[in-house]
């Protein structure tokens, strides 16, 4: 009997195109769970299905199952069961594949991914670089034991990551956790929830696929920065919140470590480290901001930074009693808004030095080799 091929693109769709496929095959796995039925796969052979969050299990003998495991945060590594994918991800096929999955919410024409990693070449040329990019991450996902079809649907204009089979994917794992509670404040937060999102950001081990240097790569590897650094925020404001001084610590410390220009989060280890009960500490925080930000921006610290220092030195600081701080005239928004400006404006000729020094070096390099 031939196996069922919905998970093609046919004349049974028409001009519904490849969404449709991939919605369409996802039905007809969840009623087969529910009928206890099996799904035909390419080439003869059957699976049974069973439910794994949004994808079909395939189990192996001993009752294991078989999943494809990506790791893109820091330098990145994938394997299928115990048998790594070689040369990934920066191999272009590994590349197109995790461009595929950073955009997984819905299909890709294939006219755009030859754009973004062929651009700079003819269009059928480009179109016959993506053919083969296809072709050789197919190749090199049968040679470890993984079935193509189960991870990729593919017709003639589109391509899609939409995975039929188990999987562990850590920006999405990473991203599931901390947009579930991207709309509570940090003293909103329940330990519960708490613990969810420390166990988040320990999947981000580093920048998305470090070393990879690709404008699409970049641009997404920004966007999960912000998220790691803004959760690590709201985690720092559960822990003072909650008065666990050394746990709220830890998350300033690691903030810094990657922006140790956010002054909003040297003011809260000054107030944590009041809270410790170590006063010098504290005074010392606001003098590494105070250099900081003149070293790195060339600015001040502002109003409330200064207050909080002095509220500080003066031994008037009482967290437990807001009303009784020394409050400063509150800066109208005007000023406010040009000051902060002027503090992003800084932060983009820093960067803006930091990338002429290095074009500075590759021409110097580049020059040695040609002369060498």
């Amino acid at each position: 009997m031939r196996p069922a091929q919905s998970w093609r693109i046919g004349p049974f769709f028409g001009n519904r195109g490849l969404l449709s496929a991939v919605l369409y095959h996802e039905v007809r796995c969840t009623r087969a769970v529910g009928q206890g039925r099996r799904v035909g796969r390419p080439g003869g052979s059957e699976i049974a299905v069973a439910r794994a969050g949004s994808v079909t299990r395939r189990t192996v003998e001993g009752g294991g199952v078989w999943m494809l495991v990506l790791k893109v945060f820091g330098s990145g590594c994938a394997r299928y069961q115990d048998r790594p994918l070689a040369g990934f991800p920066s191999r272009q096929p590994w590349l197109l594949l995790c461009y595929l999955f950073l955009h997984r919410r819905q299909p890709q024409p294939r006219e755009r991914l030859a754009a973004v990693f062929w651009g700079d070449r003819p269009t059928g040329v480009s179109r016959k670089q993506l053919r083969n990019a296809l072709w050789r991450m197919r190749h090199d996902l049968q040679a470890v034991g993984a079935r193509p079809d189960d991870y990729l649907v593919v017709d003639d204009e589109h391509i899609a990551f939409a995975p039929s089979a188990p999987y562990s994917l850590d920006i999405e794992q990473f991203e599931t956790a901390i947009l579930a509670y991207q709309h509570l404040s940090g003293p909103e937060l329940t330990p519960d929830m708490a613990l969810q999102l420390e166990q988040a950001l320990a999947l981000y081990t580093g920048d998305l696929l470090d070393g990879i240097y690709e404008d699409w790569c970049l641009l997404e590897s920004e966007r999960l920065n912000l998220l790691y650094l803004n959760t690590l925020s709201k985690l720092m404001a559960f822990y003072e919140f909650r008065g666990d001084a050394e746990s709220g610590l830890a998350c300033g410390q690691r903030l810094l470590a990657r922006d140790n220009t956010r002054e909003k989060v040297h003011r809260q280890m000054m107030r944590l480290y009041w809270m410790l009960g170590d006063r010098s500490a504290a005074l010392a925080q606001y003098h590494l901001c105070r250099q900081v930000l003149a070293d790195t921006l060339g600015v001040s610290p502002l109003p409330e930074t200064t207050q909080l220092y002095r509220q500080m030195k003066a031994g008037l600081f009482d967290p437990a009693s807001p009303e009784r701080q020394l409050r400063l005239p509150a800066e109208p928004s005007h000023v406010r808004g040009v000051r902060a400006a002027l503090v992003r404006v800084r932060q983009l000729q820093a960067a803006v030095e930091q990338v002429g020094a290095e074009l500075d070096r590759l021409e110097q390099e580049l020059d040695r080799l040609l002369h060498v």
